[in-house]
């Protein structure tokens, strides 16, 4: 799930110069900045595991103070078999290398458990205070994705049952 362009308003994280060169724009978050985004579960999902979510993100600089990212999401079956209900959260603590634009990712140690193909999950992708003294580098927030374990190449069936 891109970052890049997700969002409007105050509270939406600005394209900015990214990289050493600087040709290329990316999300830059500052403090409560937040994003929208949906996840879809693929058709080669192991029916029964864990899906992980994680942050990949970097910053311009050499600060070595942590970076918490909130993770708030909800996921539904689809098919008309499920409603979105309340949404749960995540929240995601990760101190940086000390080397600028140094690709770091962060992952949910707890998992979300896996119902079956096209379900989607709704998240909002915020950076918030890490409880202590901030990161004041530039820091990006560049992508979000759900790590899972594959049973097949893609299932049998486009709607449920899916298997047989």
């Amino acid at each position: 799930m891109a970052v890049t362009g997700a969002a409007s308003g105050p509270a939406a994280p600005t394209p900015t110069a990214f990289g050493v060169t600087g040709n290329i724009k990316q999300s830059k978050f500052a403090l409560n900045d937040s994003v929208y985004l949906v996840g879809h579960i693929d058709h080669d999902v192991r029916i029964g595991s864990t899906q992980y979510m994680h942050v990949h993100w970097t910053t311009d600089g050499t600060n070595a103070q942590p970076v918490r990212w909130q993770l708030s999401y909800i996921a539904a079956k689809g098919h008309d078999q499920e409603a979105f209900g309340s949404d749960t959260i995540l929240t995601l603590t990760q101190n940086p290398g000390s080397v600028a634009w140094q690709h770091m990712i962060i992952e949910d140690a707890v998992g979300i458990p896996i119902y079956e193909p096209d379900v989607l999950v709704m998240i909002e992708l915020k950076r918030i205070a890490n409880g202590g003294t901030d990161n004041t580098d530039a820091v990006y927030g560049l992508f979000v994705d759900l790590h899972y374990q594959c049973q097949q190449l893609g299932s049998r069936n486009r709607t449920p049952n899916f298997y047989t």
